[in-house]
């Protein structure tokens, strides 16, 4: 029993501050919102496991050195949880390890923070308080200040580190490849944060202090190095790519508003066609047949998906393999579309249905150019049964604050409603299917969530033009990636090569001055890389030679690259004239090479420079990303 107390005794600090350890995580989760937390009991255990591991040790040291110890920590776990508490009531996001390198801004916002010190901050710094005032209490009773003799030491330790290895060994063996995570822990350290597509989310599991700490270890790990061979092989691919022409539309769509829309999992392969005589997307055909639709048009995601598409689409660089730039490279400096707009006099705003921090999109839009970021909290849902904000009230309500917006501007507008699994309410499943139409029920349910979504986009349109926006602005409506329901198999229209076809997705171009001169099927292949060049020429703004897109109402050398979002290997490249097909081995001889339009095999060799030149530019838009070397690069 005697021993039992000594132990208590130099525990019982420690654990105190476990104890009050969890209390701040459950305050903060709710001061930022976080709750309800359906993920509680997760919380609890994390935030206890964490706990220990960090004061736990102090049971190791004299009195003296106990305290000094605990102070340090204590120190370090207040700064946290000011640090995020702060943040996220300034930005709606969590601050990232990339943001540190920015900290010197500070000075100029002392004043901001200033206005969001309150009370609340006192929790967070009461085990700062605590450790002093323990140290100076008299010692008096059955707890004196002890010393662990080595056997006691390494009891406690045992016990300890049993604890902490439970703690994380369940959280690793609850998720998918948990085994895999728990043989490989470095890796598993790594990619903590890369594919959140919540950090919500992982708050409300682990922690802001778990979150934390294995962002800034996923920080440290991450490879951003590169050499000056690396920034010179990056000058002469940017030199020896194809210029970014200006043809005969060249600011055709001057001074207009830019809107972009983004439609969730919108498969090309619904365009145009019906279902037991019921046209699928009947408002995106008409306006396919008004405006200008590229029928060979692709997404280009890795990882991240809605938010690669993001990416992509607005910086014109490709999506990195095995992680995602929106969660790892968030504070980068990006010549983005928002920017290149903002400084040439435009406003610019971010129109979507999730909370801000979702896909990290608080700390990304701003690196982006973004001005205002409008999300969930500013739109109310009217229709019930939906699981997000039903694209009805979300389209309708982002075209009333676009009509309120001050010219010239450019939006994104982010749907949701046809996210998988693809399931609505039933009222508002309009499409009848026949028990031999050939459908899973997977693919129903796609089909039903896309036909919902059409029509909140031709609602979306008509408000528009009632309300005098569409006239003054140039649309793109495009799919921010296929639904992976492989639909267009029974549908029809496969293209070559046959690994393209999933990420096969629609652009439609609307503008009242380029459609009364262009309009129709525009069959030029293309992906999301060049919506930034063609857009941007279209408004009479010339894009940075930095984009790795082109132009496609004026290009002569369009290309579409693919590779495996994991691997990076090259999948597939499509031009006018060639298509190349990747093999699984990942090596070049391995694949095939077809001429175009009549997919004759040829000899792999003959796709050897096309190969060779998209590998370059796939490469050199990595260690743009990853060393952060767009302002190196551009005035």
């Amino acid at each position: 029993m005697e021993r039992i107390f000594r132990y208590l005794s130099a525990a019982r600090l420690p654990l105190a501050l476990t104890a009050l350890f969890i209390v701040q995580n459950l305050a903060f989760n709710a001061w930022v919102h976080l709750s309800p937390n359906p993920e509680l009991p997760s919380l609890l255990f994390e935030s206890f496991t964490l706990g220990i591991l960090l004061y736990g040790p102090a049971v190791l040291l004299g009195p003296r050195s106990r305290y000094l110890f605990l102070f340090c920590v204590s120190l370090a776990v207040s700064l946290v949880f000011v640090s995020q508490y702060l943040y996220y009531s300034f930005f709606g996001g969590f601050l990232q390890a990339s943001a540190l390198h920015y900290a010197g801004q500070l000075n100029s916002e002392w004043s901001t923070v200033a206005t969001l010190l309150s009370a609340r901050v006192i929790l967070f710094t009461l085990n700062v308080a605590a450790v002093p005032l323990a140290a100076f209490l008299p010692r008096k009773g059955r707890f004196p200040r002890v010393r662990l003799d080595k056997r006691e030491k390494i009891v406690a330790s045992v016990v300890g580190g049993s604890m902490v290895l439970l703690g994380y060994g369940a959280l690793l063996a609850s998720s998918g490849n948990g085994w895999q995570k728990l043989t490989h822990p470095a890796q598993t350290v790594r990619e903590l944060n890369s594919f959140t597509f919540s950090p919500d989310q992982t708050v409300q599991e682990i922690g802001i202090l778990n979150y934390s700490i294995g962002d800034m270890i996923g920080a440290l790990s991450r490879a951003t190095a590169v050499t000056p061979s690396d920034i010179q092989f990056v000058r002469s691919t940017l030199a020896s790519k194809p210029a970014v022409t200006t043809g005969r539309y060249f600011g055709i769509a001057r001074g207009d508003n830019l809107i972009f829309v983004q439609v969730e999992s919108l498969d090309a392969s619904v365009i145009g066609q019906t279902v037991g005589g019921q046209e699928i997307t009947p408002n995106l055909n008409r306006l396919a047949r008004e405006g200008l639709y590229f029928d060979d048009y692709y997404t280009q995601v890795g990882p991240g998906n809605t938010a690669d598409a993001e990416f992509v689409t607005l910086d014109s660089l490709y999506p990195l393999a095995n992680t995602v730039a929106f969660i790892d490279f968030a504070h980068d400096t990006y010549a983005a579309l928002p920017d290149l707009l903002v400084k040439n006099g435009y406003h610019t705003y971010a129109l979507h249905g999730d909370v801000p921090n979702f896909w990290n999109r608080a700390n990304m839009y701003p690196s982006l150019g973004y001005e205002d970021q409008i999300s969930k909290s500013s739109f109310t849902a009217t229709e019930a049964g939906f699981e997000t904000l039903p694209d009805d009230d979300f389209l309708s309500q982002s075209a009333q604050k676009l009509a309120a917006a001050q010219d010239p501007f450019m939006a994104t507008v982010i749907t949701l409603s046809s996210h998988t699994p693809f399931i609505i309410p039933e009222q508002y499943q309009a499409l009848q299917f026949t028990d031999d139409s050939g459908f899973t029920s997977k693919q129903e349910d796609y089909l039903q969530s896309i036909h919902y979504a059409d029509g909140a986009l031709g609602a979306f349109i008509a408000e528009l033009k009632t309300n005098g926006v569409y006239d003054s602005s140039l649309i793109a409506i495009y799919g921010d990636h296929g639904s992976s329901t492989y639909v267009g198999d029974i549908l029809g229209g496969s293209r070559t090569p046959a690994t393209l076809d999933n990420s096969r997705v629609p652009l439609i171009l609307l503008s009242r001055a380029l459609n009364a001169k262009k309009h129709g099927t525009v069959s030029t292949p293309g992906s999301h890389l060049d919506l930034y060049p063609t857009v941007a020429n279209l408004l009479g703004i010339k894009p940075p030679s930095t984009v790795f897109g082109q132009d496609l109402l004026s290009t002569k050398t369009p290309v579409v690259a693919h590779r495996d979002p994991y691997s990076g290997q090259v999948t597939a490249i499509l031009t006018p004239k060639l298509a190349y097909e990747g093999a699984p081995s990942g090596r070049f001889e391995d694949g095939s090479c077809a001429s175009l339009p009549a997919s004759t095999t040829l000899p792999v060799s003959d796709c050897q420079s096309l190969f060779d030149r998209q590998s370059a530019a796939i490469r050199a838009s990595d260690l743009i990303i990853r060393g952060n070397l767009l302002p190196q690069l551009t005035p």
